[in-house]
């Protein structure tokens, strides 16, 4: 993983407000296409720049080739915000992130993660290496924002049950039906709901 850099320059007057929700709406698009981790990306001010601090699965991962139609349409919006197309910096590798699996031929992939994964949720089986989402053809409207959601779901219940400093977490597997997925090389989804 890479941590990046974007600096957005505003071309004329604007609001906060107007900053906040163009490079927020962009940064959410980028997440449910894959090409940023995370939830949250700090956004600092200063001398008529918003610079916003993210990591990416790759140092190529924000190049437009792998742009959803979500993106490029966050990317248009930023005018009306009165701001420039982002400049990207890659401040260097994250050593505290896994590396991304190569772009090569798998015979079988699964959708994996943990409370304290940030990196795609869906592995190389071979390897168990995270593969970036916008590598594979999107699953629904375009994007990969049900994987997304997934992961994040996912990682919620992990998390209850890693706490486990009370019983809430024990009724909670009792009572749900957790799905667990499996994705073909092709990019097919199959899901089996496990009981527990």
């Amino acid at each position: 993983m890479y941590v990046v850099e974007l600096t957005f320059e505003c071309f004329d007057n604007t609001t906060i407000s107007a900053v906040d929700r163009a490079v927020n709406g962009l940064m959410d698009a980028l997440r449910y296409n894959g090409q940023v981790l995370g939830r949250e990306f700090p956004m600092v001010m200063g001398d008529g720049q918003f610079h916003v601090r993210a990591v990416c699965p790759e140092k190529d991962s924000l190049s437009p080739k792998y742009s959803s139609p979500q993106v490029k349409q966050k990317l248009k919006q930023l005018t009306d915000a009165c701001l420039l197309s982002p400049k990207v910096k890659v401040l260097g590798r994250d050593i505290n992130s896994e590396e991304s699996a190569p772009d090569e031929a798998r015979s079988w992939q699964v959708m994996y993660t943990t409370y304290v994964h940030t990196c795609s949720p869906l592995r190389c089986g071979e390897t168990l290496l995270p593969i970036p989402l916008y590598r594979i053809p999107a699953t629904f409207n375009g994007d990969h924002k049900a994987e997304v959601k997934w992961q994040t779901e996912w990682q919620a219940c992990d998390e209850i049950q890693m706490a486990g400093a009370f019983k809430a977490e024990h009724a909670l597997w009792r009572k749900s039906r957790m799905p667990i997925a499996c994705c073909s090389a092709k990019g097919g989804i199959s899901v089996a709901v496990l009981n527990t």
